[in-house]
């Protein structure tokens, strides 16, 4: 008596072979959309190179603190700070503040480009009625690429 074989239908072959190049064609896509991704520069800058070189706080005119950095731009590219900055106190890490930065004797408020290998004075300015308590404080700084500059504490008395 002979036995007799159950074959697969042909049907369900051809599904299972769709199935599995849908599959693998997700994979290369993945492989080679990730690779292409590495060599078009997509990829984020290297964080800037800013040396803080002298910090002074001082009464504003209006009230309130200008935080005064000179820093160097030692990278090899420009590097722009946004206009608004945060005032955090050195002690407990607590936010006390936004300040706005500018340049100049004019105090425009202004995002600050700093060239590279060279210099720029930055001022922030804090513009609250209420005092800062005497104590060490540093401003937090953003570029326009994302990165986050934190400058040295500077003691307000």
């Amino acid at each position: 008596m002979k036995q007799k074989r159950k074959a697969i239908s042909p049907i369900i072959a051809t599904l299972i072979l769709i199935v599995i190049t849908v599959i693998a064609g997700i994979f290369l896509y993945s492989f080679v959309s990730g690779y292409l991704g590495t060599l078009s520069g997509t990829a984020n800058q290297p964080p800037p190179n800013i040396q803080f070189i002298a910090s002074s706080v001082k009464p504003g005119t209006n009230g309130g603190y200008n935080f005064t950095f000179t820093v160097e731009n030692a990278g090899t590219s420009a590097v722009t700070i946004e206009t608004n900055a945060l005032v955090i106190n050195a002690s407990n890490g607590q936010l006390v503040g936004t300040v706005y930065v500018y340049t100049g004797p004019n105090g425009v408020i202004t995002p600050v480009t700093i060239a590279p290998n060279s210099e720029a004075t930055i001022t922030a300015m804090y513009n609250y009625t209420s005092l800062l308590e005497a104590g060490n404080y540093y401003v937090k700084f953003t570029t326009t690429s994302g990165y986050t500059i934190q400058s040295p504490t500077v003691y307000v008395s």
